[in-house]
């Protein structure tokens, strides 16, 4: 008899024990409250290779040409006010003779064997007033490559002037509505780096999906 009632119990457990593990089973990759893990959801998003989806390219908005002012008005933070329409008006190549000329590279020899473009901007004044008048307003112009990335810099000295490169800048005692001023800068390719595709102005972009979504200009030398 003790035998018998002890295959009984035995039994009983069994079924007890089968009917927990189903409950615990529930949906596939579920956890508590039928949730998926965090290990499935990743494995969701992943493609049926095993390697997760690359996020969305992000395209260049369509290019502005030369002299076409970019859509909306920007404010400087170089100004400390005001809103400017801003237009790239040309940019003249270099050479290395004008690179020495004007010391642009004394600070920095990494540039030494670089391409030297002159890079000429437009500022209209629309709105507002700028606290500071002779403000470096082409210190928000950008050359990228057709990546979005950085295709030349500004060298430390930018605005010293070598014979056929930037005039010399003009000084101001204000800024009137309507008023019109262009700034030239010199930028600098270093040697071996990509060609560049675009001149851009943002005063707040810092990535290059940033500058692809914003006002660029196609890349014509003179």
């Amino acid at each position: 008899m003790h035998r018998r009632r002890s295959k009984v119990l035995y039994g009983i457990l069994t079924a007890a024990l089968g009917i927990a593990l189903t409950a615990c089973g529930g949906k596939e990759g579920g956890g508590e409250g039928g949730k998926e893990s965090p290990a499935s959801q990743e494995a969701a998003a992943k493609g049926e290779s095993g390697k997760r989806s690359p996020a969305a390219k992000v395209e260049w908005t369509p290019a502005l040409t030369m002299g076409q002012p970019a859509p909306g008005l920007f404010e400087s933070g170089a100004s400390s006010g005001g809103k400017f329409q801003v237009a790239a008006t040309k940019v003249v190549k270099g050479t290395q003779k004008q690179l020495k000329e004007g010391h642009y590279i004394d600070a920095d020899r990494t540039l030494e064997g670089g391409t030297p473009y002159f890079v000429y901007v437009t500022y209209t004044l629309k709105e507002g007033k700028p606290s500071v008048v002779n403000s470096d307003l082409n210190s928000g112009a950008v050359i990228l490559d057709e990546n979005g990335e950085k295709a030349a810099d500004r060298p430390v000295v930018h605005s010293g002037y070598g014979e056929g490169g930037c005039p010399v800048g003009e000084v101001y005692l204000g800024w009137d509505i309507g008023e019109s001023r262009t700034q030239c800068s010199i930028y600098i390719a270093k040697a071996g780096a990509k060609q560049p595709a675009r001149l851009a102005w943002s005063a707040t972009a810092t990535t290059a999906d940033e500058f692809k979504k914003g006002a660029s200009w196609a890349w014509v030398t003179q």
